[in-house]
């Protein structure tokens, strides 16, 4: 009797163990099909609710600006916002820069950095918002008596974003998705005196390039010559 009841022991604890496998790759397979599927849903309510909100930005603006009939500022328009809509620090749910954008009414027309429906605007804004803030790490770090610091970190979209120095133009002609070595949104900058822009008219040390691309297109400032990249584009 004993060696019969070992061997079903021992079968019953293998199919036991089989069992518990079978049921931890169920689970794994339900997570790996689940978060696809979360993070889509949660992008579709963030758009969502980023619509909502800018829907109400661009009304409060428009009423403003009836009330008035006259062209507002940037400035001016920000603090309707803030009697408009107090408390509110952010209008995009998900952390997206709001740009104001001027109207030919002489309004403004508030573009998200996530959620806008133009690709190629989206990228333009963040760029040239990347760089700004860019400019001001910099002037934040020589405060501090860091003279050339190799990476400066800058929040875009509510995300930090290391921005890197270059010795030489990247060379990106499309976004990361479709360039080699690559992933996400990147940025780069080069300093005037130093690798290829060694004979700059700038005064040593300021930035005269900057490099950036998300997943979709790409924007190129250069000190003199302004904006390129696939996102300029027609």
């Amino acid at each position: 009797m004993h060696p019969v009841s070992a061997k079903l022991h021992s079968r019953r604890g293998g199919l036991t163990r089989a069992a518990a496998i079978l049921l931890v790759l169920i689970a794994i397979m339900l997570v790996v099909v689940a978060i696809p599927a979360w993070r889509a849903y949660k992008y579709r309510a963030d758009r969502l609710g980023c619509m909502a909100a800018l829907k109400t930005v661009r009304d409060s603006l428009l009423i403003e600006y009836l009330g008035n009939f006259e062209e507002m500022s940037t400035d001016d328009a920000r603090e309707t916002l803030l009697v408009t809509m107090p408390g509110r620090e952010e209008y995009c749910p998900a952390h997206g820069n709001v740009y104001l954008i001027p109207d030919e009414y002489g309004t403004y027309i508030p573009i998200c950095g996530l959620h806008g429906p133009d690709a190629k605007q989206r990228t333009r804004l963040n760029a040239s918002y990347a760089l700004q803030e860019l400019k001001e790490a910099l002037k934040q770090a020589r405060d501090d008596e860091v003279e050339w610091p190799e990476t400066l970190t800058i929040v875009l979209n509510g995300k930090e974003l290391e921005c890197v120095q270059t010795e030489e133009e990247t060379g990106f002609k499309r976004g990361t998705t479709l360039t080699s070595g690559y992933k996400g949104i990147v940025a780069f900058y080069g300093y005037a005196g130093t690798g290829a822009w060694q004979d700059v008219d700038a005064e040593a040390g300021e930035i005269c390039y900057f490099s950036f691309a998300d997943e979709d297109h790409c924007a190129t400032w250069r000190l003199g010559e302004g904006w390129t990249g696939d996102s300029y584009a027609e």
